[in-house]
């Protein structure tokens, strides 16, 4: 989604609460510590209790946190909660596949790359789109907590 306008981001947080209420997502306000002001948003989306699976993403950050390093010390909070607290199975990450800045971000989690969802979903302007989907299952967790994210620990 394109926010444009203040009502395309009232829409946005619309349909987020809409959806957290429906319980198939779970937003975050990301706040960055060292600045106490608003970074972003990320969530946990589709959310699968049965299957014990969901998906983080729908996160944005404003220009002056990005390339911070806080999207992933947000992503290690968020994976570690659903693995250790949660006790997901799987978590998933999607990126449009232009969107190559998002891609690499995702691989620095240590996700794996598992294939091409085509025409996955319609944009803000009409147009389908393909998505890349990455996961990280329980069993990989501490391999790539102790890998990936030892600054964090």
């Amino acid at each position: 989604m394109y926010i444009r306008t203040e009502q395309d981001f009232q829409n946005y947080i619309k349909n987020t609460i809409k959806d957290k209420n429906n319980g198939t997502c779970y937003p975050f306000l990301i706040v960055d510590k060292k600045s106490n002001r608003i970074a972003g948003s990320s969530r946990y989306g589709n959310i699968n209790q049965a299957s014990k699976k969901c998906e983080i993403g729908w996160t944005w950050y404003g220009k002056d946190f990005q390339g911070t390093g806080l999207n992933k010390a947000c992503k290690y909070e968020l994976l570690k909660f659903d693995f250790q607290s949660i006790g997901f199975q799987r978590i998933q990450f999607s990126a449009d596949e232009e969107n190559v800045r998002s891609q690499k971000a995702i691989k620095r989690l240590g996700a794996t790359k598992e294939g091409l969802f085509r025409n996955n979903y319609i944009d803000s302007k009409g147009r389908s789109k393909n998505d890349i989907y990455f996961s990280i299952i329980k069993d990989e967790w501490l391999d790539i907590k102790e890998n990936n994210f030892k600054a964090f620990k």
